[in-house]
Order: C-alpha cells, then structure tokens, then sequence
C-alpha cells in the first residue's frame, strides 16, 4: 500500500541497496554526516505532479479511490526512518516514472557497542498488562503489537473494531488498557471508546491518529478518552506513553 502513490503498474519495479556516503554539503536536509545503506525502489509508472509530491507523505492523502486505503502508508514510512533518523527521498515526473530511496543508517562496531541498550528502560517495562490494540490496517496492529510485546506487555490485537468490542463484551475486565485507531471502517476509535465506556468506565482508552485537532481532542475527551497519540509514531513514544497511562492512577 505504502507504493501505490506509483500510479501505474506498467513497467518494472527494481530494487537495489548500497552504501552512501552523507557529508555537511549533502542535499538531503534530514541526514546527518555519515555512512547509510540505500535502498532504492523504481518503476516505470504514470509518474506524479508537483501537486501530489507536495503532499505524499502527508497522513491521509491518498490516490486510491474512495474506500480502498487510509492514505497512512507513506507517512507511516517517513515517520519510521525518520525515528531511525534515515530519510526518504522521492523523484517522479509524469510520464517519467517514480523513485524513492530510503536512508538507513549504518551500524558501526564501536558506536552500537557503546549506545544504550536496545531494551526499552526497566522503568518504562510492563509487567504483563493486557492490552487490546484496534486498527483496520493489520501491518499497523502488527507493528504495535510487536513493539509493545517487546516491552513485557501482552497484546490482543484486532482489524475490526466489531470483534474487538465483542471480545469486551465477553469479559469487560480481560484487558487492562484499549489502544485504538481514530479513522476505520466501520466504527471511529471514538465509537470504539463510547461503547467501551458504557462496559467498564475504568477501562482506560488511548486513541491513535495522524490528524489531531482541537475539536477531536474535545470529542475524545467527552468519549472518556484518557490520552492521544500522533501517528505515526516510535517505539519510544508509544512505550513511555503506555507506560504513563497504565500508571497515571
């Protein structure tokens, strides 16, 4: 999903990976000095105008017809490599094809060797608490999953929020904290909550989404939402903010 902005199948996709080499003149802005692995995918698509690269990474833009994507995949990407502090370039004219390349930096010996760990802090450590996680995009609930899974959390996770609410109903006390998207289909993250309130008030109620305004904070809030959280997001950010709400009473 994350390349259908390549409107166009025809032609070939190719990928390929090599070492670059990234100095203070670089003209990617988001790189810092140093050594990365590139990988590069290119096809021999439509291409796209200067109207739609201006907005690829931006969450819920999409070319994809009404009802057959989020438009999530391509910010999701960014914010990803932008965690790992990579970048993500793109080229495309019409009629010319597309090429994004992604930037991963390059492991060094010594520097991983003295980084901190790579399990989150003790601190920010779950004990076990089970957590429903809801999103209609199942890599997205695969990603969560295994993140907080990784932090010594158990997690359920569903891609439609009917059978999550039919997993509540069963037992309303089985979790002990509901991660939900905003945008699906089917239901809102905000009817997801309402209903959840009505089952066990207690349970806390984290809400995920690209597009946070002021309004839908106030909606949440009435909905017994605790906390938000902006997609797309890190590691780091979703464990401390996990841990802050299991917490917070």
């Amino acid at each position: 999903n994350a390349w259908h902005a390549m409107e166009g199948h025809s032609g070939q996709i190719t990928i390929g990976v090599d070492d670059v080499s990234v100095g203070t003149t670089s003209a990617h802005a988001d790189l810092r000095p140093g050594r990365y692995a590139r990988l590069t995918i290119r096809d021999t698509g439509n291409g796209m105008d200067a109207s739609t690269l201006e907005r690829i990474f931006d969450p819920f833009f999409t070319t994809k017809t009404v009802g057959t994507g989020t438009g999530l995949g391509l910010s999701v990407v960014h914010g990803i490599l932008k965690t790992l502090q990579g970048a993500i370039t793109v080229d495309s004219q019409p009629g010319m094809g597309t090429t994004f390349a992604l930037y991963f930096p390059a492991a060094e010996g010594e520097r991983q060797a003295e980084s901190a760990p790579t399990r989150p802090a003790q601190a920010q450590r779950g004990q076990g608490q089970k957590i429903l996680y809801v999103d209609d995009e199942p890599s997205l609930v695969a990603v969560g999953k295994r993140l907080l899974e990784r932090r010594g959390y158990h997690v359920t996770g569903f891609t439609r929020p009917a059978d999550a609410l039919t997993a509540l109903r069963a037992d309303p006390r089985a979790f002990d904290l509901v991660l939900t998207d905003y945008n699906m289909a089917g239901a809102s993250g905000i009817d997801v909550a309402r209903e959840i309130r009505t089952l066990r008030p207690s349970l806390p109620v984290m809400l995920l989404s690209g597009f946070i305004t002021d309004e839908l904070r106030e909606e949440a809030t009435a909905a017994g939402i605790r906390q938000m959280l902006h997609k797309p997001f890190g590691d780091a950010d979703l464990g401390e903010s996990v841990h802050r709400l299991l917490h917070s009473e």
